[in-house]
């Protein structure tokens, strides 16, 4: 799968003129109702393949890895593939292989394969996932869908665009997906086409009448849905929404993405074990969920609401970088086990650094005189690593990053190393070019080129390759700075 095609063209659209001429995967998404009122907890789902792409024999395979998750979950264990049907409406043979895979196979061999039902249990999985971000769940008037953690695919229809219809337990609930954004949602059924089964997988679907959404300012269109278990002021969240979107936006010049979802969800733990607070970002979406006494409200402090704020746009910089931008190692995505990548400290802490500098050219300096920019690089990165055991900041970055690769908010201690350790050579560069140019170029304008690279070369970027790319765009040389980032600190 080329690089282009996998990321910088994954994008979702209402309009079947901008897909391939090629027929659609279908997906029928049902939620089933049941005794509980207001609950939903088993979808049933139908997948229906296209004529020219069918064969008498199909493999199922289950997401286990999480796009920009730097893990893995079972999803598998949740699915139940209940039948398989060929063209000529035969029942199939349906066989669990190793790994999250299924044989579907006809009993004719001139009978291919048209159709295969399953079921996703959302009650186990929320009860078995730890990471509230990383799970589907049912709530009371509630459904929130994880697109990676319901959606199974044919091995080989990867690349196909995918027509979904999603229908609510209840004709009266409202459906909301991140593929096809409207303000305030309709009751469902509702439909939209993704243009292959990453965009579908990353992509969220909201159903019930416990949550909202409102269309904010911004251009291209930006939406902000919001489900909270306890008071959240939508009112407060809005404004800052608004102005974490417009400064990166501004930072990179462009926007890879016709529209943006912003999607809160603040949760009561169904357990104590369970955790929540880690945020996802996705191709035209970002997911915050948070413990629901984090909700923003009339009195959050300032400085409650500028942590939000920034939270918010640091996850708005991964839809740039990585996103549609990044090195090898995130594209094409391995759905089944997670990858080795050696750029997170690039792909985190560098967007880290880009949503701290985006935002300071819009706040005023603080009271110490220092810029917003340079008071984030000191809580987050500085401030981080001096708290972080030797042994991790003596690794070098490239061997740090395949670590943090599957292990980064399991033991945060290498998410926090890894990002802090990016983000103080993107400050360092930063400053470099800065007063190399005496201030004609920063660090945005390399990142600036950064993206259009990717876009012109189609292909992930190496490490090697980035002083040279870089300098390209700004007249500096940070080879040097890189090389010394990229060794274990003293």
């Amino acid at each position: 799968m080329l690089f282009v095609a996998a990321v910088l063209s994954s994008l979702s659209s209402t309009s079947a003129a901008t897909f391939a001429e090629a027929p659609f995967v279908k997906y029928v998404v049902t939620s089933l109702p049941s005794e509980a009122e207001g609950m939903s907890s088993r979808l049933e789902v139908t997948l229906t393949l296209p004529r020219d792409g069918a064969s008498p024999q199909a493999t199922l395979i289950m997401p286990r890895a999480i796009p920009m998750g730097y893990g893995q979950q079972p999803y598998d264990e949740f699915v139940r593939v209940k039948a398989g049907r060929a063209r000529s409406g035969a029942r199939a043979t349906v066989t669990r292989q190793d790994g999250p895979r299924w044989a579907v196979a006809s009993v004719d061999p001139n009978d291919p394969i048209a159709s295969v039902d399953y079921e996703v249990d959302l009650a186990a999985m929320e009860a078995a996932i730890l990471e509230g971000g990383d799970s589907s769940r049912t709530r009371p008037e509630f459904t929130s869908l994880l697109g990676y953690s319901i959606f199974l695919f044919v091995e080989g229809l990867e690349g196909r665009a995918i027509d979904l219809t999603v229908r609510p337990p209840r004709p009266d609930w409202p459906v909301f997906s991140t593929l096809a954004p409207v303000a305030p949602p309709v009751p469902g059924p509702l439909q939209a086409r993704a243009r292959d089964f990453y965009a579908l997988a990353d992509s969220q679907i909201l159903m019930g009448r416990g949550f909202s959404v409102q269309k904010l300012q911004g251009s291209p269109p930006l939406f902000m849905a919001v489900h909270a278990e306890e008071p959240a002021a939508a009112d407060v969240m809005a404004p800052l929404a608004e102005q974490a979107f417009e400064a990166l936006i501004r930072y990179y010049g462009s926007a890879p993405f016709s529209h943006f979802t912003l999607l809160f969800d603040y949760l009561k733990p169904v357990s104590s074990r369970h955790r929540y607070g880690f945020s996802m970002e996705h191709l035209e979406s970002a997911t915050f969920g948070a413990p629901s006494s984090a909700a923003l409200t009339m009195r959050s402090a300032e400085d409650e609401r500028s942590r939000w704020r920034y939270n918010v746009a640091h996850h708005i910089a991964h839809a740039w970088i990585p996103k549609r931008c990044a090195g090898e190692g995130y594209f094409p995505f391995r759905w089944e086990l997670a990858p080795l990548i050696d750029t997170i400290w690039l792909s985190e802490g560098f967007s880290q650094y880009a949503a701290a500098d985006a935002l300071s050219d819009f706040l005023p300096p603080r009271r110490d005189g220092t810029t917003y920019r340079e008071a984030v690089v000191e809580a987050r990165f500085r401030s981080a690593l001096r708290e972080m055991p030797d042994f991790l900041k003596r690794l070098p970055l490239v061997e740090l990053s395949r670590v943090a690769s599957t292990v980064y908010s399991e033991d945060f201690r290498t998410g926090r190393t890894v990002f802090s350790r990016g983000g103080l050579m993107a400050y360092e560069m930063d400053e470099t070019i800065r007063k190399s140019t005496r201030g004609g170029k920063r660090l945005r304008d390399a990142l600036r080129g950064l993206v259009a690279w990717s876009a012109r070369e189609q292909r992930p970027f190496r490490i090697d390759e980035l002083p040279a790319i870089f300098e390209l765009a700004v007249g500096v040389d940070t080879q040097e700075i890189l090389d010394r980032g990229l060794g274990g600190l003293k």
